[in-house]
């Protein structure tokens, strides 16, 4: 391998701009519950996004928690990403839709 002696001034530089990626990366792995602004920067969204994602598409209990703010389970993103949860989101949907009916049908008949 032939490295131009140019190029070997670049190796400080180089190395203090990994050092920054490793850093950011040991933050999200070792960071479970992130807010608003984190969960934004680690999906690559607004928090305008974020916003409507947990209204459209996250599920309370499952993807995020509110306990005097709202927090986001890294976990679960990441399922979520992949496509793991959408079943269980749907299932989750699904469920609750049961639950309303079922408490309905029994109000109705009183």
């Amino acid at each position: 391998m032939n490295i131009a002696f140019e190029h070997l001034a670049l190796l400080p530089e180089i190395l203090e701009k990994l050092t920054l990626i490793e850093k950011n990366m040991s933050n999200f792995e070792s960071k479970r519950w992130m807010n608003v602004k984190e969960v934004g920067k680690y999906l690559g969204y607004s928090t305008d996004h974020i916003y409507k994602l947990r209204d459209e598409e996250f599920t309370e209990g499952i993807h995020f928690h509110k306990k005097g703010k709202l927090l986001f389970d890294r976990l679960e993103i990441d399922r979520w990403v992949i496509g793991g949860s959408n079943n269980l989101h749907q299932a989750t949907k699904d469920r609750v839709n049961e639950i309303i009916e079922s408490v309905l049908e029994n109000h109705k008949k009183r």
